[in-house]
């Protein structure tokens, strides 16, 4: 059987011409240094690559959104578990506080903001922003958390942006509790004094010990944190000062660099509520006396 070539000399000749450019090319290209090399390798990239390049940004933009999307979904179903615990737990303490007369308790409330790291937007590792036209009017310092525990504390507020700090500013301090109720402290950020990203309980009372893998959550004290928001996990004793005092490192239930949302308490309802009146014992203004100062969040 014979083969006919349908090809046209033209189209030859034009192939044979496309492959003696193409060697030469390559053997151009071969034998140029480093810096031409780079040279090239920009030209190419801001003219013949850039459509590539932008599709190519364009799909790890939506492969990010991907998994964001999945880790918010994942976020949801969570909060979703415990609201139903929640609600069932404000039913039974609403119940208990009618039965004993008490008044009613309220925590306050949150507003969630957008939270943007400091470095390198503000210029400064232990600061944040939090961005939302709710924040106006909530009283500061205040309390900055996530779902999943202490992120730290908002210091100032101007208009719908207000400045805070992470749990790892130096001067950071916070009043915490087990889990369980039997022993209190005072929990500082060990950031920058070879402790890495780790926290440290101190003034734990030398009788009440903490037990390795004891969870601490704030204590409620000085009115700049609600009670029961997570602080972190024991890890091992750091200190014992002999009859006195215990100190514990404490792993963060939190870690500041993967923080991109978050909730600031605001407590004005909370303040608003009056004290039983007690005949028997007289009203005495914390806030006004000799020395004492809150220690949340300093």
């Amino acid at each position: 059987m014979q083969h006919i070539n349908v090809g046209r000399p033209e189209n030859q000749r034009r192939d044979l011409v496309v492959v003696v450019v193409l060697l030469i090319l390559s053997w151009s290209l071969a034998g140029l240094d480093s810096s031409q090399a780079l040279g090239l390798t920009r030209l190419l990239r801001s003219t013949v690559l850039t459509p590539f390049l932008a599709a190519d940004a364009a799909y790890e933009r939506r492969a990010a959104l991907s998994v964001r999307a999945a880790e918010l979904e994942a976020e949801r179903n969570s909060l979703y578990v415990r609201l139903q615990a929640a609600t069932d737990l404000e039913r039974e303490n609403r119940e208990l506080r009618t039965q004993l007369s008490l008044p009613e308790r309220r925590p306050g409330s949150f507003v969630v903001a957008e939270l943007v790291p400091g470095r390198p937007s503000i210029g400064d590792s232990h600061a944040f922003l939090l961005r939302s036209d709710s924040l106006v009017g909530i009283q500061v310092p205040t309390g900055v958390s996530v779902p999943g525990g202490l992120v730290g504390v908002l210091r100032s507020i101007s208009g719908g942006t207000g400045l805070g700090e992470f749990w790892t500013h130096p001067d950071f301090r916070v009043s915490v509790r087990s889990a369980t109720g039997g022993a209190t402290g005072i929990v500082r950020s060990l950031a920058g004094e070879g402790g890495g990203m780790l926290m440290l309980v101190e003034g734990v009372p030398y009788q009440a010990r903490m037990a390795e893998g004891a969870i601490l959550e704030t204590a409620g004290l000085g009115g700049v944190f609600p009670a029961g928001i997570r602080v972190g996990t024991v890890i091992a004793e750091a200190d014992s000062r002999s009859g006195w005092s215990h100190s514990y490192r404490v792993e963060p239930a939190v870690q500041p660099g993967a923080v991109r949302a978050a909730t600031a308490w605001d407590r004005e309802s909370t303040e608003s509520i009056p004290a039983l009146p007690d005949s028997s014992v007289p009203t005495v203004n914390v806030s006004e006396q000799e020395g004492e100062v809150p220690v949340d969040g300093l």
